[in-house]
């Protein structure tokens, strides 16, 4: 839920770093290029980061409410140690219909979920799956290395 994208809104939050990657082959780089951009986007930010979840080999089409994300609401509930998720794209959170619920659940709980590439987009981002309006534009550096791996498995 990271309509807001006023930078002082973030500055001083608690956060926890969340990556997950489908598959586990190749995953040790996916996870440390994704936790690498949500740090940078933290600092930036002057945000606190209070954890790590590092998810490899977790597809993102699993049912909605998978064990990790069951695990960090519980963790709210009861340590209240974080306020902020940053992930690095919609796409991490789940690639099934209905990632807004899993947004609102959290939003409920007293957690904003912020993904990375919206703010680099400018908070122009559309993620047609879930009907928010706004259109997923990826960093430079992440479009030329997505589309590096794509050359290389089309080999």
């Amino acid at each position: 839920m990271d309509g807001l994208f006023d930078p002082d809104a973030l500055r001083g939050k608690r956060y926890i770093a969340y990556a997950r990657c489908a598959s586990k082959q190749g995953s040790t780089q996916s996870l440390r290029r994704q936790l690498r951009l949500i740090r940078q986007f933290g600092d930036r930010f002057k945000m606190r980061c209070v954890d790590e979840s590092r998810h490899p080999g977790l597809n993102g089409h699993t049912p909605l409410l998978r064990w990790d994300l069951c695990v960090l609401l519980a963790r709210k509930c009861n340590q209240d140690d974080y306020d902020v998720l940053v992930m690095e794209d919609p796409a991490r959170l789940t690639r099934a219909d209905g990632s807004g619920r899993l947004e609102a659940l959290f939003m409920c709980s007293g957690v904003q979920i912020v993904y990375v590439a919206t703010w680099q987009a400018g908070g122009t981002v559309r993620h047609s799956r879930n009907g928010y309006s706004r259109t997923m534009l990826p960093a430079p550096a992440v479009r030329r290395e997505r589309a590096t791996r794509i050359r290389k498995v089309a080999k």
